[in-house]
């Protein structure tokens, strides 16, 4: 089953069926109408996929050089319609950002707290891989 990646002017996004990981990576000035259309690819994958073949989810927000401001509600929006729809507490997210100036963006507005254990703020691909990982064995254990 191969699902198209997405390719947006400030947004890629692309499915490893092999590993069930979502990779995002965000460029340039993000907006509304990129968040938008980054939530309605993830939301086909789902669909076509099923959340149970996620295995986890890294949003790469590196090349990003402004969060406009219609940006950030319609993330938000958009984060909460799919965590209703879906059953995305089955994966883990892991935010790779750049500087402090993205993490507090991530933190505060995106509601990325240290209570949701869920999601993470990291600084590569690699950490974020080690975090899913790690995410997925403190689940194993917690059963």
């Amino acid at each position: 089953m191969v699902f198209r990646p997405l390719e947006h002017n400030q947004a890629y996004a692309n499915y490893d069926d092999t590993t069930g990981i979502v990779y995002v990576t965000y460029r340039g000035n993000l907006d509304a109408e990129t968040s938008t259309a980054v939530y309605s690819w993830l939301n086909g994958l789902l669909n076509m996929v099923g959340a149970e073949s996620i295995y986890g989810e890294i949003w790469d927000f590196r090349e990003v050089e402004q969060f406009m401001p219609d940006n950030l509600q319609d993330a938000r929006k958009n984060s909460r319609i799919m965590n209703l729809k879906q059953d995305t507490g089955r994966f883990p997210v892991a935010m790779i950002i750049k500087d402090y100036y993205q993490e507090e963006i991530l933190r505060g507005p995106m509601k990325n707290v240290p209570e949701n254990q869920r999601k993470a703020i990291v600084r590569s691909v690699q950490e974020g891989l080690a975090f899913i990982k790690e995410w997925h064995t403190m689940q194993s254990t917690s059963e």
